[in-house]
């Protein structure tokens, strides 16, 4: 599709392209709206994802978040048990956790991968602590094998959070491979987007039953959700390629959201951080659809990411801006070039002058910026370098519709910069 009237932007569901939009709206026809909720397309997506990963079982849900809750319940997380995760992260963590009645406990990050930092986890590991969640922030894989060993040594339980990272590599192993279980987000910004769904995998078969028969008990969205859902593709698409064309695609999205014809990313308790159960649902076979067609096309996708990353880390001159860090043997997909800078909101506001929508992710130690990280259990002061580089990191985008021009009108910007 043509480009011209489109903002560079780091998120605005860059993803969907126009097959996508077709399935979406052929489900929001009359005569087809019998099969938004069950359906085959769910199975099959089941399946084509257990292969992707070649993994012992696949199982999908409304959302990463809505697996999440399913392994938690299959691993029998019990009243004030620990579970080790790091700042840096989103809120749809410990709210899920606090559902069981356990303890979020934040552990620092890495100043240059933004992963949790294994020196740093044994300190805060006592009798009460159950698992350790590793999340491969924005596609870059975290360093498995000291989390591992230390793993074996306390005998916990390790979940990946590979809601960033699907397609990335540890060693030339996929991240979500080396976990009891691992969780995956279809969301509208993630690395494919059927808008809402997520997917659990494992390889431990007797675990894959109990996560099973979790989702086996869950509703489907309403279809009421399910329509707002697939409107999304529809109306951000048209949008993004109006954007620029007086206006239109502004208008259109803000008055999309203004009059409740969108699902916005987080839901008002989630920002409040009240955990409440009602989130956790199948995922339907609409979106199932559009998650089939995603996975078809994910790895051109990353292949696409990966060199927009390498022309940002060739190009970029500014030695202000700091630049990430990949481990050795490992693949990082870049769902966003994420860089830090010593003052974002001016680097953002003028970026957005030029036309230039980059993101602000993770905005805090736990996203999005209108939650408070206090009522997450987070203790402010106890992770300085989540809380350093949320104050200073910025997004830049990688997705499909980042071409030469596009790429090379961020890197003026930011060689440019003062």
């Amino acid at each position: 599709m043509p480009k011209i009237f489109m903002p560079v932007a780091a998120a605005f569901a860059p993803n969907y392209t126009l097959k996508d939009v077709l399935i979406a709206a052929k489900y929001l026809l009359p005569w087809k709206q019998d099969k938004m909720q069950s359906g085959k397309k769910i199975p099959q997506l089941e399946e084509r994802f257990r292969v992707y990963m070649d993994t012992e079982k696949a199982v999908s849900f409304s959302s990463g978040r809505s697996g999440f809750y399913a392994i938690l319940k299959a691993l029998d997380i019990q009243k004030e048990d620990e579970i080790l995760l790091q700042a840096f992260t989103t809120v749809a963590l410990p709210n899920t956790i606090r559902l069981f009645e356990a303890e979020p406990i934040f552990i620092d990050i890495e100043r240059n991968t933004y992963n949790i930092d294994p020196k740093k986890i044994e300190e805060h590991i006592t009798k009460k602590t159950r698992a350790i969640i590793v999340q491969h922030t924005f596609g870059n894989p975290a360093d498995m094998k000291k989390i591992l060993e230390l793993a074996k040594k306390y005998d916990l339980k390790i979940i990946e959070d590979c809601a960033h990272s699907l397609g990335a590599e540890y060693e030339g192993v996929k991240t979500g491979k080396f976990s009891d279980a691992a969780f995956f987000s279809f969301g509208r910004d993630k690395v494919i987007s059927s808008v809402a769904g997520g997917m659990v995998i494992t390889q431990d078969y007797k675990l894959a039953e109990k996560i099973e028969a979790i989702r086996n008990e869950l509703d489907f969205p309403g279809k009421k959700t399910i329509i707002k859902n697939l409107l999304h593709p529809v109306i951000s698409f048209t949008a993004l390629h109006t954007y620029n064309l007086f206006s239109i695609g502004k208008i259109m999205m803000f008055s999309s959201f203004r009059f409740g014809l969108l699902e916005k990313a987080y839901l008002k308790n989630e920002k409040e951080s009240r955990a409440e159960m009602n989130f956790a649902k199948r995922m339907p076979n609409a979106l199932a659809e559009i998650a089939l067609h995603q996975l078809e096309i994910a790895d051109r996708f990353n292949r696409h990411r990966i060199k927009v990353a390498k022309k940002y880390e060739k190009s970029i001159q500014n030695k202000s801006v700091e630049l990430p860090e990949t481990l050795s043997k490992c693949k990082n997909i870049f769902l966003w070039y994420t860089i830090t800078v010593a003052n974002k909101r001016e680097f953002i506001k003028k970026a957005q002058e030029e036309n230039i929508i980059l993101g602000d992710w993770f905005p805090q130690v736990i996203g999005p910026i209108e939650a408070d990280p206090s009522k997450s259990r987070y203790k402010k002061g106890s992770c300085p370098i989540a809380e350093n580089l949320s104050a200073h990191c910025v997004n830049l985008p990688t997705h499909h519709n980042m071409g030469n021009k596009q790429v090379k009108k961020v890197l003026n910007f930011i060689n440019s910069f003062k």
